[in-house]
């Protein structure tokens, strides 16, 4: 591309912007630019070939490794661009602020220029925030795209992270140049720098980048190629690359923190995976230091003196030093593992019922073995514990499909089974290379109360449950099943010490903190459930209690949605005699560390919710799993569930109404965009289209099928005219949209709908209000159908004597810098093409909140536009006694007749 785009983009004869030269000398840096444009992205930029290569990556950099994020490739620029940290004018390319959020050098894997052209390019860079190796893939170009689409991918190395480890743009968001943040050098604080690009870079103010920026060059006069760089790197960090003999003499590690299993609802198939039937214990790392033997929980709490019949057969190895990875169990009277049976076995002392089901070696006799492939470090686990009896047995895989070893777990009464690719490295954390799918659902849950038994003194008769979602306590209902009578005493005395007056709660019905049968405690117990789904309110639906956990810390308990995967039936008789022989002892591993939670269950039925899916039409969900709002994990199944909870009320609203759509194929984390007809992904098999009188296509859906296809079709916002789709030309329903500027609090933009309310009774029409799902609200008027210019005259008689009657709170107009303090009240969605988000569609914004209608009555009572969410929605449409807007369709009323109206 080198510079001639950018060039062409600029008009040199009406503004000076340098025109910019490639350089001559070979370098290889790299810089990437926080830009906070008019949406905020970061500039990823490699030299090469004098230029910098640049690509807009949407949502930034991410370090998980696999995690796909949008690049779109741009012009090649300047190096002068390089060095760039200030605030680029609105009205000039790229207007807003910059900072340099990371920089360094990069070292291709091979031809860079061949890379580029076959649309793969791999490379390693070694910056101040982000390091090793990743991937820039060419996605194919649609027709009449313009743009080139790549994807930039994190390689599974050292440096990359698990998807709940912390995201690296919160967790380092300042500059490197400067230790700014973009709000800081946006307000010139440190030093303020105004760039303009219609400058000569001669002229150009000089940053601190700048300087800086010479400093590095000299620090790091020998810039390394990427062999001397790759051998530095070795020498340096602690560890071997992949394929490498161990390193011989590495102490001992104290502890490891352990490998986690990512939740999946398949399990992955394919070459290079194996599979293993999952335990239901408690995860165990097993420390030999020279006869020396220390059992360490997850968190590396000390066990030893929970199991003394492991940590005597580990003693007995024929090894000096050793660090083994596997899971405690105890089997119940079919061989599975029991977390009851483990608990029960723990309290009665019986030692000699412990079996350690072992699956991973660290480290062996001065060995580092962690970066060896997963089925050489089992090889070098079989020979160290060999094939004898005793506690300690050794995990075996498979490696056929894993929805086939699935479905064998689970017709053998199973939890599931966790997949390992055959060639990982250990790494701690949740990984991508490490799959946990399960048979039937299971629940790690934190107590939070309790209500005492009516048939038993001092006893407990149902727990109150809940987990942790962002650091926020949510309630998840109630498990009054699967105690004994000891167990129940048993827990009554272990919450009284954690009893409080009120509930920690922060996310709990109203009706369930006024129950008076409940005694409130600190969110401290973990729990094992299971149970059978959740409700659309986000409730566990006829869970029963399996037992107290006691390695696991509470604000590690978060919500997961497990889903059986459907297997083929190819290689079933000879798989389930492998299985069936494993399963009388490595059944027992039955959860990998109960990573997750969960009993074994016979092979589940289709749930209801999967009955009902059949029962609607022939709508087809690719891929229910993906997660279109990543902030909150709501999937597109989710969406699905809850359109097909509010149907009933949500129909009447949008039904043979024209739509406009905001479709967001990859979630709120990528990109979205409007669509007013069929194309792309979304179909006609179930809208209803017809053609306009300037044979332009309206859309719109006739039931729920029609709007089951629009979630498939990644559609987050719905979208509807005030006319119906059989009289275009009518309107029957009038929008006031009461949206706030800057510094206006929730309660004054109450006032405004209630004004508009007092002013439309005030000629004799009946109004009806909604949240928005946004900042505002909607106060909606139907009427009996009016001419679009009527409609709009109308609607702006109304605007225009709200703020000539108050003219410091309202504004009739969309310019942004009149509205601060005050509220803008637009009319302008009454007109023939324009439209408002329908009642009870979510919005593409963070936390999934959705437009609500409310009563006029329930307004006060509201906190914002966005208070209720597809997650917590539920909960206020269980306790309605009625439809808020039951008798909308039902008022008929005419426009006054404007010139009367003028004259009041």
């Amino acid at each position: 591309m080198a510079l001639e785009t950018y060039r062409r983009k600029r008009r040199f004869d009406v503004t000076p912007e340098p025109r910019g030269s490639a350089a001559r000398r070979k370098g290889n840096r790299f810089v990437i630019q926080k830009h906070a444009a008019r949406r905020l992205h970061y500039d990823f930029r490699l030299e090469l070939d004098g230029v910098m290569k640049s690509w807009a990556v949407t949502r930034g950099p991410s370090l998980v490794a696999g995690e796909k994020r949008l690049a779109v490739q741009v012009e090649d620029h300047p190096l002068e661009y390089n060095s760039f940290e200030g605030t680029i004018p609105e009205g000039e390319y790229g207007g807003g602020t910059v900072l340099i959020w990371d920089r360094g050098r990069w070292y291709p894997d091979g031809d860079p220029q061949r890379g580029l052209e076959k649309g793969r390019l791999t490379f390693e860079i070694e910056g101040e925030k982000l390091r090793g190796k990743w991937h820039l893939v060419r996605m194919q170009r649609r027709a009449r795209e313009s743009r080139v689409n790549w994807l930039l991918i994190k390689a599974n190395d050292e440096w990359a992270r698990g998807s709940r480890d912390p995201d690296v743009l919160e967790e380092l968001p300042l500059s490197v140049a400067s230790r700014r943040s973009i709000a800081e050098i946006a307000e010139g604080k440190g030093r303020r720098r105004v760039w303009h690009s219609n400058r000569s870079a001669d002229t150009r103010p000089r940053t601190l980048a700048d300087s800086g920026d010479r400093g590095t060059a000299g620090r790091r006069k020998a810039a390394r190629s990427p062999r001397r760089a790759r051998t530095a790197r070795k020498q340096a960090k602690p560890g071997h690359k992949d394929g490498e003999a161990p390193r011989q003499g590495t102490a001992l590690p104290d502890f490891v923190p352990p490998s986690l299993a990512t939740l999946r609802a398949t399990a992955p198939s394919g070459h290079g995976w194996v599979h293993e039937i999952k335990f239901d214990g408690y995860r165990i790392q097993a420390r030999l230091d020279h006869g020396k033997v220390r059992l360490l929980t997850r968190k590396g709490l000390d066990w030893t003196g929970k199991f003394p019949n492991i940590a005597a057969a580990i003693a007995g190895l024929a090894a000096a030093t050793a660090l083994i990875d596997g899971e405690v169990v105890v089997e119940d009277e079919k061989g599975l593992s029991s977390f009851a049976a483990l608990q029960a076995a723990l309290k009665a002392g019986r030692s000699d019922a412990f079996k350690y089901y072992v699956f991973d070696l660290l480290h062996l006799d001065g060995r580092d073995l962690a970066s060896l492939p997963l089925l050489e470090r089992k090889a070098e686990l079989r020979r160290l514990i060999g094939t004898g009896g005793g506690p300690i047995r050794l995990s075996e895989h498979f490696e056929e499909e894993g929805a086939v070893v699935l479905q064998h777990a689970c017709e053998m009464g199973g939890e599931g089974i966790v997949s390992k690719r055959s060639d990982a490295p250990y790494r701690s954390g949740r990984l991508e290379t490490f799959i946990k799918t399960k048979c039937a659902n299971a629940q790690e849950l934190v107590v939070g109360g309790y209500s005492p038994s009516t048939a038993m003194p001092r006893a407990v008769g149902a727990l109150v449950v809940g987990y942790y979602d962002d650091g926020q306590f949510v309630y998840a209902g109630r498990i009054g099943t699967g105690y004994s009578h000891a167990v129940a005493r048993e827990l009554w005395q272990r919450l009284q010490p954690l009893a409080i007056t009120r509930p920690a709660f922060d996310r709990i019905p109203r009706s369930e903190t006024r129950r008076r049968d409940v005694c409130w405690v600190e969110p401290r117990m973990v729990i094992e459930s299971e149970f059978r789904g959740w409700t659309s309110d986000g409730l566990l639906r006829q869970a029963a209690f399996k037992g107290v956990r006691e390695d696991k810390p509470a604000r590690e308990v978060f919500r997961e949605m497990p889903v059986m995967a459907k297997a083929s039936t190819s290689k079933r008789s000879a798989l389930r005699s492998r299985v069936a022989a494993e399963a009388g002892r490595a059944m027992t591993r039955q959860s990998a560390g109960r990573r997750s939670g969960g009993r074994a269950a016979p092979a589940r039925q289709p749930s209801a919710s999967a009955a009902k899916r059949r029962r609607d039409a022939d709508v087809r969900f690719t891929h229910p799993e993906r997660v279109y709002w990543v902030d909150v994990g709501i999937t597109k199944q989710d969406l699905a569930d809850y359109y097909r909870r509010v149907w009933p009320l949500m129909a009447p609203h949008l039904v043979n109404r024209p739509l406009a759509l905001v479709r967001c194929p990859d979630g709120t984390s990528g990109e979205c965009f409007f669509q007013k007809h069929a194309s792309a992904g979304l179909t006609e098999r179930n809208l209803r289209v017809v053609v306009d009188s300037n044979r332009r296509q309206v859309l719109a859906v006739e039931g729920l099928d029609g709007l089951l296809s629009l979630v498939q079709a990644g559609v987050l916002e719905v979208h509807v005219r005030g006319s119906t789709i059989d009289r275009l030309d009518l309107c029957t329903r009038i929008v006031f949209d009461i949206d706030p500027g800057e510094d206006v609090r929730w309660p004054q933009v109450i006032a405004a709908a209630r004004e508009v309310r007092e002013r439309l009774a005030g000629v004799g029409l009946r109004s009806f209000v909604k949240l928005t799902g946004g900042k505002g609200l909607h106060v909606v008027l139907p009427c009996e159908g009016a001419d679009w210019e009527t409609t709009k005259s109308f609607a702006q008689a109304v605007a225009l004597a709200m703020t000539a009657d108050h003219p410091d709170r309202y504004v009739a107009k969309m310019t942004k810098s009149i509205r601060r303090g005050r509220i803008f009240v637009d009319y302008l969605r009454n007109s023939l093409e324009q439209t408002s988000v329908a009642a009870y569609s979510t919005r593409a914004r963070a936390g999934a909140p959705v437009s609500v209608p409310v009563t006029w009555e329930e307004l006060a009572r509201t906190r914002a536009g966005s208070q209720y969410t597809v997650l917590n929605l539920g909960k206020r449409l269980a306790g309605l006694r009625q439809d808020p807007w039951k008798d909308i369709g039902r008022v008929k009323q005419k426009l006054p007749d404007l010139r009367s109206l003028r004259a009041r």
